[in-house]
């Protein structure tokens, strides 16, 4: 394993297109979808960075600033920011786009904690973070 990993690869963005049955009766996408897909994004990054299998340990809070209605686009772009011996927080921001207005907005702003887990299920070093 590396020491280090540049925070260049340490990045993931992804994309979804609300479908009807993503939403609540109002045509808005459910929050708990939302939060899994910004769970995925996070592990995704942490997998990545540490090249471990990882477990989230925390979802800081989630606000949601704006509703994602049915067949907008969901924008998620995930980020390590730090790393511990074990553990790696992931900033997730969320966008939805509205494609037929030509509009973009901000739905919330995340930060996850994640830890790697060694075949054992234990938890076990990381590479820490190199800034570029």
């Amino acid at each position: 394993m590396n020491n280090e990993q540049i925070s260049a690869f340490s990045k993931v963005e992804a994309r979804y297109i609300v479908m009807p049955y993503h939403t609540n009766p109002n045509g808005m996408l459910f929050g708990g979808i939302l939060v899994g897909w910004i769970d995925m994004a996070a592990a995704m990054v942490a997998e990545k960075h540490s090249g471990l299998n990882v477990a989230t340990v925390c979802i800081e809070k989630v606000n949601f600033s704006t509703p994602v209605f049915i067949s907008e686009h969901v924008l998620i772009r995930a980020e390590l920011v730090e790393t511990g011996r074990s553990s790696m927080k992931v900033n997730v921001q969320v966008f939805s786009e509205n494609v037929k207005k030509r509009t973009v907005s901000s739905a919330t702003n995340v930060v996850v904690t994640l830890v790697a887990l060694n075949e054992n299920m234990k938890t076990t070093d990381v590479p820490k973070l190199k800034m570029k």
